[in-house]
């Protein structure tokens, strides 16, 4: 008598199950080689210009930013290591538009520009912000030696409203979709 093996049916199934983990195995290293090949690579390049989402952004309200690194959108003839010294102002007037406004800035506050360029240094404010209610962008702040700093102030659209105070830097951008698009200046 002889001894049987497993019967063809079962073969079959052995055979179906092995190339089965088998298949599985070659698609799982094909995927580890695909996202390690995309981790070695870095991260993807973001398509289009800079952009801050302001759809929660109600009428009324403001935000500030850090200014992007790509020195086709800072203003002219500032440099990415420059962007550093920069804050994005955005407001959304009563009326619903945005605006963008260039402000120098140091220890991550905005200062108070007293130059027409962005990239000068300002006077430190501890509260630099718009106020809806007055209409103006002005210092809040009400510490001792700050008077000389609460007499700049614009108008929500940037204009200087006191004088020997440079208007405001706007930030070439527009919304698009809820987020404020920020538009190559070179």
């Amino acid at each position: 008598m002889t001894e049987r093996g497993p019967t063809s049916p079962s073969r079959a199934r052995l055979y179906l199950l092995a190339a089965a983990l088998r298949g599985m195995v070659m698609l799982a290293a094909l995927g580890g080689l695909v996202l390690g090949w995309r981790y070695a690579s870095g991260p993807s390049d973001v398509d289009g210009p800079p952009s801050v989402r302001v759809l929660k952004l109600l009428p009324g309200t403001f935000m500030w930013t850090d200014a992007p690194r790509d020195a086709r959108y800072l203003p002219e003839g500032l440099r990415p290591a420059d962007a550093a010294r920069l804050k994005l102002l955005l407001l959304r007037d009563e009326a619903g538009t945005v605006r963008g406004f260039w402000l120098p800035q140091q220890d991550g506050r905005a200062d108070i520009p007293v130059s027409p360029s962005p990239a000068s240094p300002g006077i430190p404010c501890e509260d630099l912000a718009p106020d809806f209610r007055t209409g103006d962008i002005a210092c809040r702040q009400t510490t001792a030696g700050m008077a000389f700093g609460q007499r700049h102030r614009w108008s929500l659209e940037g204009r200087a409203l006191t004088p020997g105070t440079p208007d405001l830097y706007p930030a070439a951008g527009r919304e698009v979709d809820g987020d404020w698009v920020l538009q190559a200046v070179r």
